[in-house]
């Protein structure tokens, strides 16, 4: 091999490798309403780099509040996370927490304080099929086929998480998408999205959707953590 290209090869290689080191910050959760969260060792953790975002009045228009997290408080936030490169310190947001079913819809605003015109709304709704038991058995439903959850903002319809789940013999159904939090973490006025995924009812993988601010898509999906069981 041509010892000039070899070493041309390697210098386009290490560039891209550094760079990609350098955009590739990884972002992280963790979830307080887990037992993971709830029973975790504070001593063995280090969470001086998380940003806690904890609930205020339902109703203001910034209902949320973002500050590095402090152990010693009395008030416990909704989730922690790290790794953003911006970060706001309040906004306004929704606490779903809970798992999305075929036919549910969620309406979702983000407004833009310095132009309403350039306020966004969102449409996060689920679908899928449900799947019933021969002859109407219990427990009714056998599975969820196509079971998708989507987001629509304009000309834009955009599917954020695609899967089957099954059904227990005991009734109801063995993971699932949950939606947990929905808001503008980041400040440039576009919604983000925490959202857990599970095929099992005691393991769920923690996702955060950030918003794309290229437009190029709604967002950029991370992978941020996991929950033992929430």
């Amino acid at each position: 091999m041509n010892i000039r290209f070899l070493i041309f090869s390697l210098l386009i290689y290490s560039n891209i490798y550094s760079q990609n080191l350098e955009n590739d910050k990884s972002i992280n959760v963790m979830l307080m309403n887990c037992y993971e969260g709830s029973e975790m060792d504070e001593t063995k953790i280090d969470l001086s780099d998380y940003f806690a975002v904890y609930e205020k009045e339902k109703y203001l228009i910034s209902n949320f509040k973002i500050k590095k997290y402090n152990s010693d408080s009395t008030t416990q936030p909704k989730f922690l996370i790290k790794g953003l490169n911006s970060i706001k310190d309040s906004t306004n947001g929704r606490w779903i927490n809970r798992k999305m079913y075929p036919g549910e819809t969620i309406i979702f605003s983000v407004p833009n304080s310095e132009n309403e015109e350039k306020s966004r709304g969102y449409s996060i709704y689920a679908k899928g099929k449900l799947i019933e038991t021969e002859n109407n058995e219990f427990p009714y439903f056998e599975k969820i086929e196509n079971y998708e959850l989507r987001v629509a903002s304009g000309k834009t319809n955009e599917s954020i998480v695609k899967m089957d789940i099954t059904s227990f013999q005991s009734g109801g159904f063995e993971g699932g998408i949950y939606l947990y939090w929905i808001g503008d973490l980041n400040g440039d006025n576009r919604i983000d999205m925490l959202i857990g995924t599970s095929t099992h009812y005691a393991g769920i993988e923690l996702i955060f959707y950030l918003s794309d601010k290229t437009d190029k898509e709604l967002f950029i999906k991370h992978k941020v953590g996991s929950c033992s069981s929430c």
